[in-house]
């Protein structure tokens, strides 16, 4: 465990006035090193947090690399020995198929299903058995309240919630001996996907499941939100009886991108290559694209993994790739092989002049993409998948060729790059215009506001 000891860090009042400063604990398994979107996320809202007055205490993964939060006055503690409880979710993500007790243990009318999910459970491996990633995870928040002992000025925020973890963490409040206090759950992940034929079985058991989790919880204040309208609009199906808010995903302030200025254009392909983000489509995708890149319009910069990229890219693509890290290759194609730390990631992101998403529509419906939003609040135009969040998010600034383009099937890609290196001006200017909208909403002390959490000097008083 790891703390940053500091006149924040021993709860004194930094006005003089001896009172305790509220804080915000941002709890989430998942964050194990100072990349990827977990991180960043809460490293966001903790500095929204901060902007509003709290002391900021992050519980991360007890492999997160001590003091990787450069320049921030803020506890780290390292808590968690299991991660992605998603894994049971009832939703999109997960594997369960029947709702589940605080204890992991399925609920079944039926005793022959009941056994029948209890012995499906145990011969998986015994560190991701439902029981004992519940029991683990909830006896390590417990533990951590127990030491940080919680007021009920504090917050407690559940950066990656699921209806998996709202059981662990009304076990964790359960055993934790703390005064009521304030808990924010956040959700990204979809429910269900259109077409799903067990849609309705499922969404009934995890109605229940969210419900006798929240029923538990009493009393403290527990409040369920969603980084997505659509999301939103899927967990109110649930009839679980608790309310449901849609807040804004927050992304980082930043410069407009400096991009290239001139042709070749970079197009950045953001992100490891996952199912949900296009990757089988991935070669057909480069095969198009081939003649921009080799008539030196365009230079495509994209992650893909070391031991796996050949596989991906066409042999005729590959003699003009290079491993690189960003902006070091001349080439028409550029390989990142690694993940980026934070600040490499953002640097990166603000050479592109296009941003490229090859998502599977379907599993965006209710989901957000914050490359998309770090890509919208740089001006960067896009292109994007239609029947989804993305297209969405074009259509809010005013639609196809306006910030960039939506497309109805991946072949059409490389028609529409041309298009945009012909339009580049005018689609550039109304993305960085549109830009600073994206700034004033999509921050994360808006994002804390929206959850209806007030400043922390309100919150003092109130307490």
């Amino acid at each position: 465990m790891s703390q940053v000891n500091s006149p924040k860090a021993t709860g004194l009042d930094a006005t003089g006035g001896g009172g305790v400063v509220p804080r915000m604990i941002l709890v989430d398994d998942n964050i194990r090193d100072s990349g990827g979107h977990y991180y960043e996320l809460a490293y966001l809202l903790l500095a929204g947090a901060e902007q509003l007055g709290y002391r900021c205490l992050l519980a991360t993964n007890r492999d997160f690399e001590p003091n990787r939060i450069a320049a921030r006055d803020w506890e780290v503690h390292h808590v968690f020995g299991s991660r992605r409880l998603v894994r049971w979710s009832l939703g999109v993500d997960g594997h369960s198929r029947c709702q589940r007790d605080l204890d992991g243990k399925p609920i079944c009318r039926s005793p022959i299903e009941k056994q029948a999910i209890r012995l499906t459970d145990w011969f998986g491996p015994a560190e991701k058995r439902p029981t004992r990633m519940l029991s683990r995870w909830a006896d390590d928040l417990a533990r951590l309240l127990g030491k940080v002992q919680p007021t009920r000025s504090d917050c407690l925020l559940v950066n990656t919630g699921d209806d998996f973890a709202l059981l662990a963490l009304a076990r964790a409040m359960r055993q934790a001996t703390i005064p009521p206090i304030r808990i924010d759950v956040l959700f990204h992940f979809a429910l269900y996907e259109s077409g799903q034929p067990d849609r309705a079985d499922r969404l009934r058991l995890m109605g229940r499941q969210i419900r006798a989790a929240m029923d538990s919880l009493r009393p403290h204040d527990v409040y369920l939100h969603a980084t997505t309208d659509s999301l939103a609009d899927q967990m109110r199906e649930l009839e679980c009886g608790y309310p449901i808010r849609s807040v804004p995903y927050p992304t980082r302030p930043c410069d407009p991108a400096s991009g290239s200025g001139s042709e070749p254009l970079r197009a950045i392909i953001a992100g490891m290559p996952r199912a949900e983000k296009g990757k089988d489509a991935m070669t057909a995708v480069l095969g198009g694209v081939e003649g921009l890149l080799k008539a030196g319009r365009y230079r495509l910069s994209m992650q893909l993994p070391a031991d796996r990229w050949r596989a991906i890219v066409p042999p005729s693509l590959q003699r003009i790739g290079e491993e690189s890290m960003p902006g070091e290759s001349t080439r028409a194609l550029e390989i990142i092989t690694r993940n980026l730390d934070t600040e490499t990631y953002h640097r990166w992101l603000s050479m592109a002049d296009v941003g490229l998403f090859l998502y599977e529509p379907a599993r965006y419906v209710a989901r957000c993409s914050g490359v998309l939003l770090e890509m919208l609040a740089r001006g960067i135009p896009v292109i994007v998948p239609d029947g989804c969040w993305l297209a969405s998010q074009v259509r809010l600034a005013g639609g196809h060729r306006s910030i960039g383009f939506i497309y109805q099937d991946r072949a059409e890609i490389p028609d529409l790059m041309r298009q945009l290196a012909k339009r580049r001006e005018e689609i550039q200017s109304r993305a960085k215009a549109y830009a600073m909208k994206i700034a004033e909403r999509h921050n994360g002390r808006n994002s804390l506001l929206s959850m209806g959490i007030e400043a922390a000097g309100q919150r003092q008083q109130a307490a």
